[in-house]
């Protein structure tokens, strides 16, 4: 017989080391094979594990990185995949944005393609499939309050 509560230190037990799992498994994937697996690789440095922006190198940039788990709060409960789309990939100029210390990663992906690297193609679709899976992924962020 189990004692009441170890049932549940159990259950938390066994989340944590597939929470931990499931990160070092993205971790070890290639970029290009998911959306976490990308934001792993590019933008984690900046925006930190999380993508609340508190990254290793968030600390010398002009404009620090936006908290991404507030993306929907910020834009009224409606989660900006259009915006997000324009930002990430780059290529496509914002109004009101002069500089940009974020990458270009439309250019930096579609890159990656020709050489053959990211699991891409080389082309247009394969790149605007990398973005896309990685705005997926930063849905997933989001705060749930």
């Amino acid at each position: 017989m189990t004692k009441p509560g170890t049932m549940s230190l159990l259950a938390a037990a066994v989340a944590a080391v597939m929470a931990t799992t499931s990160m070092a498994a993205a971790d070890d994937l290639p970029p290009g094979t998911s959306g976490e697996a990308d934001f792993r690789m590019y933008c984690a440095d900046c925006h930190g594990d999380g993508g609340k922006g508190d990254g290793p190198k968030s600390f010398g940039l002009s404009i620090p990185p936006p908290d991404l788990t507030e993306l929907t709060a910020r834009y009224n409960g409606t989660f900006p995949r259009d915006y997000l789309m324009r930002v990430i990939d780059g290529r496509d100029p914002l109004k009101g944005h002069l500089d940009r210390e974020m990458p270009v990663w439309g250019k930096w992906f579609k890159m990656e393609a020709e050489d053959g690297l990211g699991g891409a193609e080389g082309d247009e679709g394969s790149v605007d499939r990398r973005i896309n899976n990685l705005i997926d992924f930063l849905e997933t962020l989001q705060n749930k309050e």
